[in-house]
């Protein structure tokens, strides 16, 4: 099933083409080495790549701007649909049976989103009209978080949603024009991409499966079925749902979800079976049990990251016993796709010996998969994430007696459950691999992140366009374990126009995040290697090393006394950049920043070369703290 790495298009000047004329629109390729990223069986084409007749936006990297829409696209460009008879068209370079296509439309003036339809042409035949809706999009107030933000206010985002159709088969060499008619009502289409597939037909239930028709569960019966989920997960130990829709929305007595005792679940397909609603969210019950889940698709119905107010909303939560096996799903619309691990005292032991391989991971609000709460062992591959409303794919070893104690300090004795307070610590996570991995614009954090344990491998992987944050962050924050001394490393990844601004600091001055980001924020970075990395067109900086401390705490922000100091005398260790190449930073390739200068950093052979400000701002770190070997050069 999986037969091709996806093609990304490349933050590129735009043509002289004027808007009204047909024009083809070039972009160079972003040229990510063989190897790295998802594999996947689609091939993606971005708009700016086809015949057009209408407005080109772009480039542009201004955020939380309605006017410039094209912020949040992949490669920063898109294509404004905003008349009567406006189009933009792609030829197929393989057979496809299925599409998908990124895309913004109006919010409703009162929020909630709208509905509208826009044609879909094979070949000069108008086949569909394709249903769109942004009431999955559209959030405001900038980086605020929580109820809310989904009503019209300052600094919108989130513009850009998805919509997936099979197709009959279309043949290699076609064209597939995407255009406004009459009867299609949105004041405008902003087109970023589309995805074309051979989608492979329903599967048939696997020998050992029982149906859930025999639970009095139907697809597409378009009735509540939660409840019956959860008897029928009780009654067997194989359980397969055929293709069609489910819906999970309510479940009587007070279960937060679909409580899995060791079922191994699956489906027709993540194309063929979708189970919707906020209560299709598995969790799996028992320390050391293994669950199973495969070949569908959750599509929930987050519309703010709310969780504090509306309670959990994720496909997967909880900790996930040992041994469990995640693959070949599809997840949108929730708040975090799959959070593994719990707090205190909802979690029996640590999460041991996880995969997760081959999932599709759209539009969420929070993370994409976290590994938290003493995760360990587990492996994730060959995953695809688009517009994450925070880290895509992220390891938090928290230490919990340390959380708990800098939450009462910050927030009062309130903050923790009576309950949790004196909860034991949950284990240092460690010995994690993420691989082959595609990240694109995650709107409000890192692609890849790395806070606490040891032993962590982050491989193989491409982030591209990131609108806030680093591309990696390696931070000593969250009340994170130490970074112990089995090396954590970060290896063989492409990033391609990461970082961004978010925060402010103790002056009121926004935060410029690096592209990549090391952050000795409460305490040692040590026990690092970062190798055979590529980051080209930051945001910012390329590499940027970010101390904290008392002489950097603004006003208002409560931390302990305990966490200053662990800032005021936190420093590198065993820290070693090798074959790191920044490129086109339009700021420095590499920067020190608040006293990020105490240890030692090792450069073996790292380049940096077109940066607008310079390859080095040392932020008056002393000779002795750049360890430099092999050759590095422009700075």
């Amino acid at each position: 099933m999986l037969v091709a790495p996806i093609a990304f298009a490349a933050f590129a000047a735009c043509s002289a083409d004027r808007p009204g004329d047909e024009a083809r629109l070039e972009s160079r390729a972003t040229a990510f080495p063989a190897g790295r990223g998802a594999t996947v069986p689609w091939i993606e084409h971005q708009a700016e790549d086809g015949m057009t007749n209408a407005t080109i936006l772009g480039p542009s990297r201004i955020k939380w701007d309605s006017n410039h829409i094209e912020a949040e696209a992949v490669g920063r460009k898109a294509v404004r649909l905003g008349k009567t008879g406006d189009y933009v068209s792609f030829r197929t370079t393989a057979k496809a049976n299925s599409i998908v296509v990124r895309f913004s439309i109006p919010d409703a003036s009162n929020g909630g989103g709208i509905d509208a339809t826009l044609g879909l042409y094979v070949n000069g035949t108008r086949v569909k009209s394709l249903s769109l809706t942004s009431r999955y999009a559209w959030s405001y107030k900038g980086s605020a978080m929580g109820a809310g933000t989904d009503t019209p206010a300052e600094q919108p985002h989130t513009f850009f949603d998805e919509t997936r159709t099979l197709l009959a088969e279309i043949p290699s060499g076609a064209e597939v024009k995407l255009q406004r008619d009459a009867q299609d009502t949105a004041a405008f289409y902003v087109i970023d991409l589309v995805d074309f597939e051979m989608a492979p037909a329903p599967l048939p239930m696997p020998a050992g499966f029982r149906s859930v028709t025999e639970f009095g569960i139907q697809p597409n019966d378009g009735k509540e079925h939660a409840n019956d989920i959860l008897n029928a997960l009780r009654q067997t130990t194989k359980l397969w749902f055929p293709a069609g829709e489910y819906l999970a929305n309510r479940i009587d007595g007070g279960n937060m979800g679909l409580d899995n005792p060791g079922v191994e679940v699956r489906g027709a397909g993540m194309w063929h079976t979708v189970l919707r609603g906020r209560k299709a969210m598995f969790f799996c019950i028992g320390a050391n049990t293994k669950c199973t889940y495969g070949d569908f698709s959750i599509f929930g119905e987050t519309k703010s990251r709310s969780e504090d107010t509306a309670g959990p909303q994720k496909a997967f939560a909880g900790p996930m016993g040992s041994g469990s096996l995640l693959e070949n799903l599809w997840i949108e619309h929730e708040v975090a796709a799959i959070w593994v691990g719990s707090d205190p005292p909802y979690q029996d032991a640590p999460t041991q010996n996880l995969t997760i391989r081959n999932l599709r991971i759209r539009n969420t609000y929070a993370d994409g998969i976290n590994l938290a709460n003493g995760t360990s062992n587990s492996l994730v591959e060959h995953c695809h994430f688009r517009n994450t409303g925070d880290d895509a794919a992220a390891i938090w070893s928290i230490q919990w007696t340390k959380w708990v104690k800098e939450m009462t300090y910050r927030y009062g004795d309130g903050y923790i459950p009576a309950n949790a307070k004196n909860a034991p610590d949950q284990g240092v996570g460690h010995g994690n691999t993420f691989r082959h991995l595609s990240v694109q614009m995650p709107w409000r954090a890192n692609c890849f992140a790395n806070y606490g344990g040891q032993g962590n491998q982050f491989e193989d992987s491409t982030c591209e366009d990131v609108l806030t944050y680093p591309g990696i962050l390696m931070a000593n924050e969250f009340s994170a374990y130490p970074f112990g001394s089995t090396v954590t490393t970060f290896k063989n990844i492409s990033l391609a126009r990461a970082g961004g601004e978010m925060f402010t600091d103790k002056y009121g001055q926004p935060l410029r995040h690096g592209a990549i980001k090391l952050y000795v924020r409460e305490g040692d970075i040590n026990d690092v290697s970062l190798e055979n990395i590529d980051v080209d067109a930051p945001a910012n900086s390329g590499i940027q090393l970010q101390g904290f401390g008392t002489a950097c705490v603004s006003d208002g922000d409560r931390c302990s006394p305990e966490l200053l100091s662990a800032a005021d005398q936190a420093k590198f260790g065993n820290v070693t950049l090798k074959n790191v190449k920044v490129t086109n930073a339009p700021t420095y390739g590499i920067q020190i920043v608040d006293s990020a200068h105490r240890g030692a950093v090792t450069f073996d052979t790292v380049s940096v070369s077109g940066c607008g400000q310079g390859g080095l701002d040392r932020g008056g770190a002393p000779d002795s703290f750049f360890r430099k070997v092999g050759m590095n050069s422009g700075w």
